[in-house]
């Protein structure tokens, strides 16, 4: 018995993305993100800096609609990265629960 093959049809995929229901789970998730990422900062930077937190809706040249978490303060990208003078805090990335990536493969199956 052979098994059924599926092949995604693309035509409908930009009116699904334009869909409310869909624009409103994308922001959903980035008001979560954000709520996270505003009490990391409130209790690690101050409330000024989790007042800058914000989300932004937009439309890619592609179609395909997006909601991001942006922190606005001037030194945002000192505590996301660190700097010399700022330690390095991963605000945004903490609270999408996103892993630093590295230039190196994993060598862990390696002896």
């Amino acid at each position: 018995m052979s098994r059924p093959r599926i092949v995604f049809d693309e035509r409908g995929l930009e009116e699904i993305m334009r869909l409310p229901k869909v624009r409103a789970a994308l922001k959903a998730k980035a008001e979560e993100i954000a709520g996270r990422a505003r009490t990391i900062a409130s209790s690690e930077i101050d409330d000024g800096f989790a007042s800058e937190i914000r989300v932004s809706e937009e439309i890619r040249p592609s179609g395909r609609p997006t909601a991001k978490v942006i922190a606005d303060r001037a030194d945002a990208a000192d505590h996301e990265w660190g700097s010399t003078n700022t330690e390095r805090r991963r605000v945004l990335g903490r609270a999408g629960a996103v892993e630093p990536q590295t230039i190196f493969p994993d060598r862990a199956d390696r002896p």
